[in-house]
């Protein structure tokens, strides 16, 4: 990078560090000219409360117009679907979900609404989309009678311009009677529905009119009908009706299949929901609105607390030990973590993301796993200097020589987004979407930041301090593949007993999925969620909801608690309520605990849900298998098949130690897996190959230039020697922050936390001691561990052919040292931290083939 590139860059990172931290600073809704910037954070249900929302499908109508399918528990399931992506479809909005089948209820909880009627209105709206053909309005070139035209109106209620149909005869507008009887009734005329159309309708204002428009794709069966139903009727008009209200009526031009696109929409931010509502799918009946109340916090103030200041000192440690360890680009990598959080913010805030607790930690914990990328770079600019490079050229080749690894690792945490994101719902996608973002911005802190900044200071004289950079390092000497049984033998130790503890039934599905019963106590005096969980915990219900619900001017029910426990006796029901209550005496005049209401509840976490979630796993693993298999084709696309198989079956095994470890914990202390422990899983699993690829990397590279004489088992256990260091290192900064958030935090996402902190050490362990080994056994089962000549690389397989020059002037800042000669044998050869061969030849041979070894890049 050349000085002049270097200054743009760092104007580049100056210009992006102003404009997020303004966003993360400010909580405005910022109107400047025609540019509109909000930047209120959006807090979720737990910090912030929300609303209230119980729906009633209309069932008669539904029974009505479908008499051989009658309404049932598949129906609801599908409008709760429906409204689930129609307010969650990006999954970033973190509403909660439930239905009440008994009483064919659906209610909805939503965080932070600013419109109340907004909100509802997009609730209730059946987003019923359909193209009818209206023979009515004759023909655009007047060859067929025409007995209605349009006109543009004034709608009385919105003041926004509208197409409305006017009977010739009359002048009056058609009303709802002659439309059905003329358009809605005829099934001729009918085209096509919004179930026609693929989820990907966007809004957008036309760049002609500069009015809002709303772009929409049909699928194969759609394309078809509208295909042959406008090459019939070219010259005659079209009606576009949502919810039996006109949108417009434009006339056929010409043939129309694939595509198209909706005008006489009154506003953008109209398109816009309505875009989001034929994505989500029509509602096959219209809802009943039956209560609508706001929502306090379910969590308290203090429990946000808590948990910020944890996880803040488990950043702080983490900046410590990058401080401590890498000196001067650990300071810079800290600088750029700092940035990484700020943009990261900016991003949830433009998008926007709704920030819950166990979201909060998990972006604390996502700042910890950032810096594993630094670790990476900074771990091989070190080996570099340690063989003698010049400052220069060593940042250069850190970088360069660790991009692979870094690339090939995130690359496959994007591809689990991608198909967490597509296949995924709810809560799924939203996972998948920030950690998604957060990986690219921490590729773009690690690599062009730190690497920017580095750059900026090498022309100092400070910089050229060897004390500056804490060279000094231990070699490892491990011997993995002499007991390759042991370590399998180790993780069967570890599975084998939460397999059985998972047939014993130790896995617990809490309420989230399971569903339960739903008591609502009206209260005389409010009453705190705190206290009633006091309760409920002393009557032995720690699995239970509490929401409250203050509405001092309603005219009944001012003080409402809802309480969600598990499935109840009537028994149970009454001897909870009995204990909530002090035997009614804090109910409202009139009700006792035998009439307080109560319902069975589904759970918030669906079914669809999980089987979505699970789809897509396999389907991630399986792309992720082939994506190695190519990135590690170094002996032919079979042979990287070999390098794909073994990361994911350490992934497989990292699940089941996790699976495993809460089924034991679910047996000895009743642990429950929730929603949370969804998102742990998900997080591990879209980490798992990290560590795995750092080795593979090494073991890549290695075969490229493999010592003379060397098996694949020594080759192996010198890759990971190699790399031993930087494995323990990206792990141990992640175990930092989920210990200070499991010690420190509040109770509430202390199990999120152990999940995390046992997946992170299960992968850690199954990389090295399990991908690696079987591997190994892989190759010598195919009778390829033997010492063969050095393979040598080729375009198609090389790590990087990239040379790096030294700017004239720039001198090694540390004299390499003379490697120590190391007596091994083939089979257990190893090499240390700092690059060296560990092969059988002499000192004066290693330095020999140091310079090809430096020119490798």
């Amino acid at each position: 990078m050349t000085t002049s590139q270097n200054r743009r860059m760092l104007l580049l990172i100056l210009v992006l560090a102003i404009f997020s931290i303004f966003v993360s600073v400010t909580k405005r809704d910022w109107h400047i000219g025609p540019f509109h910037l909000d930047t209120r954070p959006r807090y979720g249900l737990d910090i912030r409360g929300g609303l209230r929302v119980v729906l009633h499908p209309d069932v008669d109508l539904y029974n009505k117009e479908h008499p051989g399918h009658p309404w049932g528990p598949e129906q609801l399931s599908l409008v709760r679907h429906i409204i689930e992506n129609r307010v969650n479809f990006s999954g970033v909005t973190e509403p909660l979900i439930i239905t009440r089948p008994e009483t064919n209820q659906i209610i909805v909880e939503l965080p932070g609404v600013r419109d109340r009627q907004a909100a509802i209105n997009e609730l209730k709206a059946t987003a019923d989309l359909r193209f009818y053909l209206l023979p009515q309005l004759g023909s655009h070139d007047n060859s067929r009678p025409a007995i209605w035209h349009q006109e543009i109106q004034k709608d009385p209620k919105t003041g926004a311009e509208v197409d409305v149909l006017i009977d010739n005869q009359t002048g009056k507008p058609v009303t709802p009677q002659e439309l059905q009887e003329q358009v809605f009734d005829n099934p001729n005329l009918l085209v096509a529905t919004g179930a026609d159309l693929l989820p990907n309708c966007e809004a957008r204002l036309d760049p002609i009119t500069n009015k809002p428009i709303l772009t929409f794709q049909f699928n194969d069966k759609g394309s078809a009908a509208f295909e042959q139903a406008t090459r019939a009727n070219i010259g005659r008009y079209l009606g576009i009706f949502l919810d039996n209200r006109l949108l417009t009526a434009p006339y056929i031009e010409s043939v129309i299949s694939g595509q198209g696109q909706i005008e006489g929409i009154a506003t953008l931010k109209e398109a816009k929901a309505l875009a989001d509502e034929l994505n989500a799918g029509a509602l096959p009946v219209p809802l009943q609105l039956q209560e609508v109340r706001s929502l306090e916090a379910t969590l308290g103030q203090e429990a946000v607390h808590t948990t910020t200041i944890a996880g803040v000192w488990g950043l702080v440690l983490v900046l410590l030990f990058m401080l401590i360890w890498y000196r001067l680009p650990g300071l810079l990598a800290d600088v750029a973590l700092i940035l990484y959080a700020f943009f990261s913010i900016a991003i949830f805030k433009l998008i926007p993301v709704t920030f819950t607790l166990p979201g909060i930690a998990g972006f604390i914990l996502s700042i910890g796993m950032a810096v594993d990328a630094n670790i990476l770079i900074f771990e091989r600019f070190k080996e570099e200097l340690r063989a003698g490079q010049p400052l220069r050229a060593a940042i250069d080749a850190g970088f360069n020589r660790a991009f692979s690894a870094i690339f090939d690792s995130n690359v496959c945490t994007v591809i689990t987004c991608c198909v967490l994101y597509y296949f995924g719902t709810g809560p799924i996608r939203g996972f998948a979407l920030t950690l998604g973002f957060g990986v690219a911005v921490s590729m773009f802190t690690a690599i062009t930041v730190t690497r920017t900044f580095l750059f900026a200071l090498v022309n100092f004289d400070f910089a050229r301090n060897e004390k500056m950079y804490g060279l000094s390092d231990r070699a490892w000497n491990l011997h993995v593949m002499r007991l390759p049984w042991l370590w399998l033998g180790i993780s069967a130790l570890v599975i084998v007993p939460g397999m059985i503890a998972w047939g014993m039934g130790g896995i617990k599905p809490s309420i989230d999925f399971k569903g339960g019963t739903e008591i609502t106590l009206s209260y005389k005096t409010p009453h705190t969620a705190a206290e009633i969980e006091r309760i409920l915990i002393q009557n032995g219900y720690k699995d239970s909801r509490v929401v409250i619900s203050e509405e001092p001017n309603a005219p009944v029910d001012k003080h409402l608690a809802i309480v969600t426990t598990r499935r109840l006796t009537n028994d149970q029901r009454i001897q909870l309520i009995d204990a909530l209550t002090h035997n009614g005496a804090d109910l409202v005049p009139g009700t006792s605990p035998a009439t307080v209401p109560y319902a069975d509840v589904s759970g918030t976490v669906s079914r669809q849900l999980t089987e979505d979630a699970v789809k897509a796993v396999i389907i991630a693993e399986l792309l992720i298998v082939f994506y190695l298999a190519f990135r590690f084709a170094i002996g032919g696309f079979l042979e990287g098949l070999q390098y794909g198989i073994c990361a994911v079956l350490a992934l497989i095994h990292d699940v089941a130690v996790l699976w495993g470890s809460f089924a034991i914990l679910g047996l000895l202390y009743n642990w429950q897996i929730d929603s949370l422990f969804v998102t742990a899983m998900l997080t591990v699993i879209g980490f798992s190959v990290h560590d795995t690829i750092i080795i593979f990397d090494r073991i890549r590279e290695n075969l490229l230039h493999r010592a003379r004489g060397e098996t694949f088992s020594s080759l192996v256990d010198r890759s990971i020697n190699q790399t031993f260091s930087r494995s323990i290192k990206t792990s141990f900064t992640v175990i930092l922050v989920l210990l200070a958030l499991f010690i420190f935090g509040s109770s509430e996402i202390h199990q999120f936390a152990a999940a995390l902190l046992i997946g992170i050490i299960s992968g850690t362990y199954s990389s090295i001691f399990n991908a690696s080994v079987l591997l190994v056994l892989w190759k010598r089962f195919r009778g390829q561990d033997k010492a063969v000549a050095p393979i040598l690389a080729t375009p198609s397989t090389s790590v990087s052919t990239k040379s790096v020059l030294s700017v004239p002037g720039d001198r090694p800042i540390v004299t390499p040292k003379a490697e120590p000669e190391v007596a091994t044998t083939p089979a257990s050869t190893s090499g240390t931290e700092s690059g060296t061969t560990g092969s059988t030849e002499s000192k004066a041979g290693a330095r020999r083939r140091r310079p090809v070894r430096r020119r490798r890049m």
